[in-house]
C-alpha cells in the first residue's frame, strides 16, 4: 500500500505499552516490513497486503466458513481444526466476517489517520502523567513514510508525543523527515547484526542502508539524542564476542547512550503457521551470556543498558 494512501493496513493498536518506549504508550503496528527476519516475533506483519489468520483453540466447530467460502478453501480436520488452503484462497474475508467466534480473522485493518488518532487519544493522561505517548512500529514505518508523518502531526496538534520503532530500512529523506519532527522524542533503532553476511542471510536485505542511516540520524543533533538502540539476541547467530564487540565500538563512536537487549523468544512460530508457513525454532543466549553483553556494554561502553520482552 502507498505511503501517501489515505488508509494504511493497522494490525493492531495496543494500549499500555510499556516496552516500546519511555512511560505508558500506546502502539500502533503498521504493516509490511522490507526485512524477513527469521524469528519475527510478528511474522504476520511482514507481508505488505491483507492477509488471513486463524485462531484455531477459539473454533467451535460450527461449519459457516466452510459454507460460505467461495473459493471452496476452508475446511474443517477433526484434529487439526480449520483449514486454509492458501493456494486456492483469495482473501475476500467473507469466512471471516461470519465467524462469530473469531477463529478466522483479517490480520489487519485499513485505518484512517483521524481513527487511529481516536483511539491513541483516550489514553493521553496516562502519557501526560508518565511521559508516555504514541508508538509507531511495524512492519517498517518507512514503508507508510508520508501517512506515518501525517499520523506524527495530528499526535502533535493534541499534545502527544510520538516514539518511531524503526530498521531503519528506508529512504533516507523520509526518515530524518520524520525524526526530525518537533513531537518526535525517541527513536527506536534496531540493529539485528553489524556484520552484513549475518544481516544478509538471517533478514535477507543487507544492514549498509541501515548503518547509513544510523550514522545520520547519530550525527545531526536534531535526532542523535533521540536514539535508543534495540538488539535482539538470537543464540549463535548475533551473540558472539565479534558481533558484539564490534556494535559496541560502533555505538562508542556514534555517541549512542542506550541499548535494549530482546533476547529471542518463539511466540512467531505459531503466528506464522497461523498465517500459512512454518517459522524455524532459534534459542536465546543463556543468562549468563545475557548478562556478560549486558555488562560490557555498561562497563566498556558506558551505555544505559535495558533488557525486554522477557516471556
Amino acid at each position: 500500500m502507498s505511503s501517501t494512501a489515505e488508509r494504511v493496513l493497522v494490525g493492531s493498536i495496543q494500549k499500555f505499552s510499556v516496552e516500546d518506549g519511555p512511560g505508558i504508550r500506546t502502539t500502533v503496528f503498521l504493516k509490511g516490513c522490507p526485512l524477513s527476519c527469521r524469528w519475527c516475533h510478528n511474522p504476520e506483519m511482514i507481508e505488505g497486503q491483507q492477509q488471513l489468520i486463524r485462531s484455531p483453540n477459539n473454533c467451535i466447530g460450527c461449519g459457516y466458513c466452510v459454507d460460505i467460502c467461495p473459493q471452496a478453501a476452508v475446511t474443517i480436520d477433526p484434529q487439526d481444526g480449520i483449514v486454509i488452503d492458501r493456494t486456492r484462497c483469495d482473501v475476500c474475508l467473507k469466512c471471516a466476517e461470519t465467524c462469530y467466534a473469531k477463529a478466522l480473522r483479517a490480520v489487519a485493518k485499513p485505518m484512517t489517520v483521524d481513527e487511529i488518532i481516536g483511539v491513541v487519544e483516550q489514553d493521553k493522561g496516562f502519557y501526560d502523567n508518565t511521559g508516555g505517548g504514541m508508538t509507531v512500529s511495524g512492519g517498517e514505518i518507512l514503508m507508510h513514510a508520508d501517512f506515518v508523518g501525517r499520523l506524527i502531526d495530528e499526535a502533535g496538534k493534541r499534545g502527544i508525543s510520538t516514539c518511531l520503532d524503526t530498521s531503519g530500512c528506508g529512504d533516507p529523506d523520509e526518515l530524518m523527515g520524520l525524526a526530525c519532527k518537533e513531537n518526535v522524542t525517541y527513536i527506536l533503532y534496531d540493529m539485528k547484526s553489524i556484520d552484513d553476511e549475518v544481516h544478509r542471510e538471517y533478514t535477507g536485505v543487507s544492514n549498509r542502508l541501515i548503518l547509513d542511516n544510523l550514522r545520520m540520524l547519530a550525527a545531526d543533533s536534531r535526532t542523535r539524542d533521540k536514539l535508543i538502540m534495540r538488539m535482539p539476541l538470537v543464540k549463535g547467530v548475533n551473540d558472539s564476542d565479534d558481533i558484539i564487540r564490534r556494535t559496541g565500538e560502533l555505538y562508542r563512536q556514534l555517541g549512542i547512550r542506550r541499548v535494549d537487549l530482546l533476547p529471542y523468544h518463539s511466540l512467531g512460530i505459531s503466528k506464522k503457521r497461523n498465517v500459512g508457513g512454518v517459522q524455524e525454532e532459534f534459542e536465546a543466549p543463556s543468562e549468563e551470556r545475557i548478562t556478560e553483553i549486558e555488562i560490557y556494554f555498561k562497563d566498556e561502553i558506558n551505555l544505559s543498558v535495558g533488557i525486554l520482552g522477557r516471556v
